[in-house]
């Protein structure tokens, strides 16, 4: 055969082959781009993950109770008013009362101490989400208003944040306020939760048991 055909058989197939190629691309983006619509993905309309990875916080903070003889109150469901606080676990030691929310969020994590809106990334797509910080001390303070109806007063409430998931990527400023497992460890061995502050433990512990969500 004539190498001059030769050729032109060559260049035709890789013509095709590009061709191909570029339907291809196209073809997978516009996929991606279904996948990221709403419509389509509903579950982006909240964050994933929350509750991933918890158990490890819990078995945490029943260690840290056990060895120091206090209560606890899992899940953290506080009703008051018209409100119902979320959290993971309460501890209630001399020390006052501790208030944890695991946030098992996976992928990527944007946020800050003060912004209003923090954002979550995964290969599904984006989210955004109220700040867990404000939400929390949020929580804390109806934490602290029945206490104050059940008339107990002065006891601090602290809420803290954790996420256990050693994958998530926590994109923010390194002086947000959030915790990673060993960080959230070595948080409770420090003295402040051992300092005896007389905090009444049993009284504490059933005004907030008798407010727990029904």
């Amino acid at each position: 055969m004539n190498p001059n055909v030769w050729e032109l058989i060559l260049v035709t197939a890789m013509i095709v082959v590009v061709i191909i190629g570029i339907n291809w691309y196209k073809y997978k983006k516009s996929q991606e781009i279904k996948e990221l619509t709403p419509e389509q993905q509903p579950k982006l309309d909240a964050p994933r993950g929350r509750s991933q990875d918890s158990g490890k916080v819990i078995r945490a903070l029943k260690s840290f109770a056990s060895r120091n003889g206090y209560e606890i109150i899992q899940p953290g469901k506080i009703a008051h008013g018209t409100g119902v606080s979320d959290f993971d676990a309460l501890v209630i030691g001399t020390f006052g009362v501790l208030a944890v929310r695991s946030m098992g969020y996976h992928g990527q994590v944007y946020g800050g101490e003060r912004e209003q809106t923090w954002a979550q990334t995964t290969g599904s797509g984006r989210v955004e989400f109220p700040n867990p910080l404000q939400q929390a001390e949020k929580e804390a303070r109806l934490v602290r208003e029945v206490l104050f109806d059940n008339k107990i007063k002065g006891v601090p409430v602290e809420a803290i944040c954790v996420f256990p998931n050693k994958a998530t990527e926590l994109l923010m400023p390194r002086s947000t306020p959030v915790y990673r497992m060993k960080e959230f460890s070595a948080l409770l061995m420090k003295d402040k939760y051992t300092d005896n502050k007389k905090v009444d433990i049993d009284a504490v512990a059933k005004a907030l048991r008798n407010a727990v969500e029904k």
